[in-house]
């Protein structure tokens, strides 16, 4: 994008040739008042590609399917999975609850 958008009122004047442009692949378009931006003008199949939710450069979402082999019997997943819990507990009652940092 350009450092500084487009005046509102030339993308006024240029609406139909801006619009073909994104269109037609171009790249976003930033339009502005006052040297800052107020919104961008994309394409259609951009827009589309933003509000799915799919990450950019990618036509599917991954997943992670597959077969887990377990090195051990049940009993003692859970008995490590008590422990861990536990030991995390421990450790945040120990640091107690952390707040943000105030902005100045």
């Amino acid at each position: 994008m350009p450092a500084k958008p487009l005046a509102i009122s030339e993308a006024r004047r240029r609406l139909s040739a801006l619009v073909e442009r994104v269109a037609g692949g171009g790249g976003p378009i930033a339009i502005g008042r006052y040297g800052r931006e107020r919104a961008i003008l994309v394409g259609a199949d951009e827009y589309a590609r933003l509000t799915s939710g799919t990450p950019p450069g990618r036509g599917k979402p991954r997943s992670i399917e597959g077969t887990l082999t377990l090195a051990c019997p049940p009993e003692e997943l859970i008995v490590e999975r008590r422990r861990l819990g536990a030991l995390w507990r421990t450790g945040v009652t120990q640091q107690g609850p952390r707040r943000p940092k105030r902005q100045r």
